[in-house]
Order: structure tokens, then sequence, then C-alpha cells
């Protein structure tokens, strides 16, 4: 879940058609909203994002990234924003430190991989380990 900050709602605001404007209205009105469909909704955009929402993107990728694959196989890491570790059926259980398998890429590279403006096999990313690529089916998140 991804909380609101003024600097990112005002961002949203910015890029958002009114359909979406509507619908950002309907979540912040909520008790506990959470943006993070409309900050990838917004992401969609190939336009730059400026510093506030690509963080704010790349947080709550990671966060919904941890919550569909939970697990401590493979950690994502999208320095110096966000990073996750996320599971899968294979790979070792990792209990503490930095798992075996790390996959690191650019703010930018997670966006465009998250809303699948980018294929996995086009990525500019650092991989290492045997199941490091297994991540690629969790991409893209939208």
């Amino acid at each position: 879940m991804f909380k609101p900050t003024e600097k990112v709602v005002a961002a949203l605001r910015a890029r958002l058609d009114d359909d979406g404007l509507a619908a950002l209205d309907a979540e912040l009105r909520l008790r506990r909203p959470d943006l993070t469909r409309l900050l990838l909704r917004a992401a969609a955009d190939p336009a730059p994002l400026g510093r506030d929402l690509l963080a704010a993107v790349c947080r709550a990728g990671c966060a919904l990234l941890g919550e569909r694959h939970p697990g401590a196989s493979i950690e994502v890491r999208v320095p110096p924003f966000a990073a996750v570790q996320i599971g899968f059926a294979s790979g070792p259980r990792h209990t503490r430190g930095t798992p075996p398998n790390v996959v690191e890429m650019t703010g930018e590279t997670f966006v465009a991989l998250a809303t699948g403006r980018l294929a996995w096999a086009a990525a500019d990313l650092r991989a290492s380990g045997v199941h490091a690529d297994e991540a690629s089916v969790a991409f893209p998140l939208t």
C-alpha cells in the first residue's frame, strides 16, 4: 500500500486525465487511501516522471511485488528508492542478509518493466544468482 504525500498527490494531479482525477479524489476520501494503482496508471505515459513521482512509483511497485510474490529467494533493488525480497516456487530459502539472487535496476527501468513498456529481455539490469531471472514472471505489474 502506498500512502499519499502532498508532493505525490500534486504530481499525480498533473499527469492524470479526468477519469484518473476522479479516481484519485475517490481514493483520497477513503480512510486508508492506496495510490498504487493510480501511480502505475500515471507511469504508463512514457513522459519523464520527476524524482518525487519516480520514487513513489518504485516504492509502490516494490510493495506490490512483495504482496504478489511473498518470499525471500530473490531481492529486487531499485536504488536509491526501494528494495523488496520476493519468492517463487523454486530457489533457496533465504533467512538473513542479502539473498544469493539479486536483480538491480534504475528507477526508470523498473517503471518501464512495471508498466509493460519494456520487456525483461531488453531491460538494462544487473542480475546475479541462478534464480534471479525468475523475477521476470512478476512483470508487468499492471
